[in-house]
């Protein structure tokens, strides 16, 4: 109760410091909407070269000398995104261009393909030789048919955003704004000779998505302090009525004591109100403390993880902790071998499972998900200049661990499960990657899991194993090209009405993208999707898309 007491009165003034701080008519953009087949990065894994003595670099100024491009880990956050649901596979971003190198950092684009496809984007970006920035986007991006029953699985999609900066001697503000809409339909609907196709209004869905935030951090390289500090405030609306109103304020401090010695200070407040045929208030807040020992080839990181968690609905109003401490070695240069143990509660929202299934149905249920307790090992280098790797291991054991499943009575819509008792989760993942210049990037990604629940059968829609491999060629300044392949195994599902368990065929996803500069500033893609043209369910009943295609034109200006 003290800890309680303490924290609230923090955070708040943390919020109020924020909006105090953003300068007057500063407007900008939503964060990146989560992205397609996403393979979440995580910084804290990035391979650390010379220790410096800033745990973070900051840029100064708003324009900085080109620096080489640095390979980064893909191996995601272990919060609860094992096996993560999320899967619309895309072609990865192409090389910079000529284009880019030239100086142009606006641009338009408009493209269409089979299926009914047409998309536009543009982005408009302000000077860069001042010390504030304002950046526009939109983008739209539709298909008027789909895999099944024609415009019964169609699709569109717009986003907008403004994102704005000023940076002073010592400070950097920023400020969001961003709006997002997509409309889609049901379409998993059982089909037969003698089964009536549903009115198509019925079956439609509309997600929109509106979010400010406002952030300030330091830049100033020889302060005392190293600061971030950042809120935001998100509004979800849905056609099924469900909403979600959810504002969350984040801070980041390192003090260092010496130049082997480091103290960090994470905070978090999110004040979160669900809308779905009853209000349910639920809070969330926690305080991560945390000291750092850096000398020669140890570096050990040592911290507590608090976190106080609230639900009106369920009556819930509890406080967990969790000690936190890694170990990193690196007896070999830019070779590391690392080890450790951590514990976390994992925030589980509205906006965050459509973020992952968009076809759940009404009166979801939300519980944060307690990760007890993790064990992991691994080790990540630098192997030649061109070639980095990580490989970790690591088993979790959780409470309210959640899958995605066919509801009953109608298996169209999906619900989420909690496994009641504790869950142990097995995960082995690598990652491997190549760098040739500017010419050639690829990287391969494959991750293994190994679950054991308590009273779930399975865990519905959750893959055994899955593989990532991205790359992008440069056979010249004026011809690109990217090449990526996705693949799952050991998904599964169950239709509670017929009592069925359907295990899924393996997915394989091949893409192409090509892209051809015909001037500076025009150039001409082709993108192809799904090569093989399988219409697998990454969903029980929800076919995607066969071979699909963008032919697209841009301006850089």
């Amino acid at each position: 109760m003290f800890l309680r007491f303490c924290i609230l009165p923090i955070l708040l003034f943390v919020s109020l410091a924020s909006v105090a701080q953003k300068p007057k008519g500063t407007v900008v953009p939503a964060e990146g909407q989560v992205e397609d087949a996403e393979i979440t990065i995580e910084k804290d894994r990035k391979i650390e070269l010379p220790q410096q003595n800033r745990n973070v670099e900051k840029i100064p100024a708003l324009t900085a000398p080109k620096e080489k491009t640095k390979l980064t880990y893909q191996i995601p956050d272990r919060k609860l995104s094992i096996g993560n649901p999320r899967f619309n596979p895309s072609v990865q971003a192409l090389p910079e261009s000529a284009t880019a190198e030239s100086g142009y950092s606006n641009f338009v684009k408009i493209g269409a393909g089979n299926y009914g496809r047409f998309m536009a984007e543009g982005i408009l970006n302000s000077r860069s030789d001042l010390p504030y920035g304002l950046t526009i986007k939109a983008r739209h991006n539709s298909s008027a048919t789909g895999p099944v029953d024609g415009k019964n699985s169609a699709s569109n999609q717009q986003e907008f955003s403004l994102n704005g900066k000023y940076v002073g001697n010592s400070y950097k503000l920023s400020g969001n704004l961003g709006f997002d809409r997509e409309q889609f339909y049901f379409y998993g609907y059982r089909r037969g000779l003698n089964v009536p196709t549903p009115e198509r209004r019925r079956l439609e869905q509309v997600l929109s998505t509106i979010s400010v935030g406002a952030g300030i951090e330091n830049t100033n390289k020889d302060a005392t302090i190293d600061y971030s500090l950042r809120t935001k405030l998100t509004s979800l609306s849905s056609r099924t009525n469900a909403a979600e109103i959810d504002w969350g304020t984040n801070l980041k401090a390192t003090w260092p004591i010496s130049e082997q010695f480091l103290a960090h200070l994470k905070a978090d407040a999110y004040l979160t109100q669900r809308t779905d045929s009853l209000v349910d208030k639920r809070n969330f807040f926690r305080v991560h403390p945390s000291f750092q020992f850096k000398s020669g080839i140890v570096n050990v990181t040592v911290g507590f993880n608090a976190v106080h968690e609230t639900d009106a609905r369920q009556k819930i109003s509890v406080t967990h902790g969790y000690p936190v401490v890694n170990i990193d070695l690196m007896p070999i240069e830019n070779i590391h071998f690392f080890a450790g143990f951590n514990g976390d509660l994992v925030r589980n929202t509205l906006t965050g499972f459509l973020s992952e299934n968009e076809f759940l149905g009404r009166k979801v249920s939300l519980l944060n998900s307690n990760k007890l307790r993790e064990f992991y090992a691994g080790s990540k280098g630098q192997i030649t200049p061109q070639v980095s790797f990580e490989v970790r291991a690591g088993y979790a054991i959780y409470r309210n661990f959640y899958v995605f499943n066919n509801a009953k009575p109608d298996t169209s819509r999906f619900e989420v499960l909690y496994d009641a008792g504790t869950s142990n989760v097995l995960n082995v993942s690598g990652q491997l990657n190549y760098e040739q210049s500017e010419r050639w990037r690829s990287s391969l990604l494959l991750n293994a899991y190994g679950y054991d629940l308590s009273t779930l059968e399975k865990p519905w829609h959750r893959p055994s194993f899955t593989a990532t491999w991205t790359n992008s060629v440069s056979f010249s300044k004026k011809l690109l090209l990217g090449v990526d392949a996705y693949f799952l195994a050991g998904l599964s599902g169950k239709n509670f009405v017929s009592n069925r368990v359907v295990d899924l065929p393996n997915i394989l996803d091949v893409n192409l993208k090509t892209t051809y500069l015909l001037t500076e500033q025009f150039s001409a893609s082709v993108s192809l999707n799904n090569l093989f043209s399988k219409n697998y369910e990454r969903y029980l009943y929800y076919q995607r898309q066969g071979l699909n295609f963008v032919i697209a034109a841009s301006y850089a200006f």
